[in-house]
This record gives structure tokens, sequence and C-alpha cells, in this order.
């Protein structure tokens, strides 16, 4: 009899517990919880169309007011995390996040959803891959502080595999979240940065030092005869990570050519997923790497 009751007691607690574990992976409501149950590297749905591209006006920080989000065409219907690109704009497209939010469609990754020219997914070594794309408007440069908020926000309201977090952006944007990378690298899995780097000065060394730690995969692009941002500038940016890089040696691809106003435009093209380097496009070069 006292092996019975004591058979059927922990029995009682087995199913007791994982009764709990399950209930933890859901909130009141039914839906996934904004927790990490695990990175799915390859998707229960191959999507087959453009993502879904949707203007968000959304105070997100003091300077980050409104977004576009463009989300693969069955996110609604997975329960899978996704990789995500945070694309950000050159100063040209600084604005309120809400009448403004337009100006993002301008150039680069935006425009190519916009014209929906974004593929749905992306084969890379042999797995298929769908890209969540976050796009917000600042309303000035912002400092690392406030990216760090942006990437929380993000990580927090979309089903985000952790380990595929990529940074994308023009000009200012790329100054922007080079600054960022070197203050959380390790959040960060790869960057590609167009036209734009950290500032060239005393703080440039350790800035590079701790990417290059880091191990954090960058490709940067820059125009020879670019008049807006020097190309000296550029230069000396991929020396010095280059020199403080440990395993992962930096991308620096040069064009003699720009285009655009003053020479400066170099993300149109590099943006272009027809456009590729050793087989690859920014993107899939991105989704060769992984934290």
């Amino acid at each position: 009899m006292r092996k019975t009751l004591l058979y059927l007691g922990v029995t009682y607690l087995i199913l007791f517990a994982v009764s709990c574990r399950k209930s933890s992976v859901f909130n009141g409501g039914g839906t996934p919880a904004p927790v990490d149950t695990g990175k799915s590297e390859q998707p229960q749905i191959i999507e087959t169309e453009p993502p879904v591209l949707t203007a968000m006006v959304q105070k997100i920080s003091s300077n980050v007011r409104g977004y576009y989000q463009a989300l693969p065409v069955h996110y609604a219907e997975s329960e899978e995390r996704y990789p995500v690109i945070i694309f950000f704009h050159g100063g040209g497209q600084y604005g309120d996040g809400d009448k403004d939010l337009i100006r993002v469609l301008e150039d680069g990754i935006p425009k190519l959803l916009k014209e929906q020219k974004f593929p749905p997914s992306f084969n890379v070594n042999g797995r298929s891959y769908s890209f969540i794309i976050i796009a917000p408007q600042f309303t000035k440069s912002i400092p690392e502080a406030e990216v760090e908020t942006l990437v929380q926000y993000v990580k927090q309201n979309f089903r985000v595999d952790t380990s595929r977090i990529y940074l994308s952006g023009f000009s200012l944007g790329a100054r922007t979240l080079c600054n960022y990378a070197a203050y959380r690298p390790n959040q960060i899995a790869a960057i590609t940065a167009m036209g734009g780097m950290s500032q060239i000065d005393t703080n440039l060394r350790p800035k590079c030092e701790s990417m290059g730690a880091a191990n954090l995969p960058v490709w940067q692009f820059h125009n020879r005869n670019d008049s807006a941002w020097y190309y000296s500038e550029a230069k000396r940016f991929n020396q010095v990570l280059t020199e403080c890089s440990l395993t992962i040696t930096p991308k620096f691809t040069t064009f003699d050519q720009g285009e655009g106003k003053k020479n400066h435009d170099c993300w149109n093209r590099t943006s272009d997923p027809n456009y590729r380097e050793d087989g690859k496009n920014i993107y899939e070069w991105m989704l060769s790497y992984k934290r």
C-alpha cells in the first residue's frame, strides 16, 4: 500500500511540473510569451511573397517616434523566431516619425520593401531564412543608449531570433550603428555600414577594439570620389578595425564612382539583392554569421 501511494505521489508531482512548464511558455491570452524558448534554424513555412510593409506611429524613445515594420507574410501563422535587420537611415531622412515617416522609404532596404523587390527568403547553407525588418525614423542622430532602447523594443515586441540581430544603414545611420556596435558588440551578429562609419577621433581605436574583441563581422562600403564623406576616413576606419580584429577580417568594398548627390550614394547599389561578392549578397553574408 505504501509503495502504491508513493508511486501515485511521484506521478502527480511529475505531471504537475510538466503542466507548470507548459503554462510558463504562454501568457494569459494563449499566445507565445516574448521569451526565447529555442531558436528555429529551419522555418516551418517557406515564404514565397514579399514581406508585408506597415507604417507604425509609435514612440519608442525621445527621438524614435515611428518606424516601418516588414514581416514575413505568414508571420502570424507561425510561432518560430526570425532573424531581424534594423535599418538606420541617413541625415536626409530625419523626421517626426509620423507625417515625415515616408522619407524612410527613399533609400536602401526600405525602398526595396516599398517597391516589393525585397526577396521573401534567402537560402544559406541549405537553409531558408526570412527576415523581420524594422526601419525606424530618428528625429536626429541618437546616442548609443537610445539605440539600446530601440533594440530592446524590437526584441520584446517581435519574435526575434536573438542570435541573428543584424544592423544595416548608410551615411549618418552607418555612423550610429557602428557606434552602437562598439557599445554592445555581443548583441549583434553582423553589420553592414554604407558610406559612413565611427568618428575618426581619439575614441576610434577603443571602439574598434570593442568590435574586434567580440569577433563582430563588419562589411563596409564607400565611394572613392565621395565628397560628402571622404574616402580617407573610411580607409582609416577599416585600417584600425582590421588591426583590432582577432579572427574575422573586416570586409571593405570601394567603388571608383559614387551615385547621387556628391557621389555619396553607395547603398542603393549594395542593398540590391542582385549585388554579390564572393557569391553572396549582403543578406546572405549576414546570415552566414550568428551569435
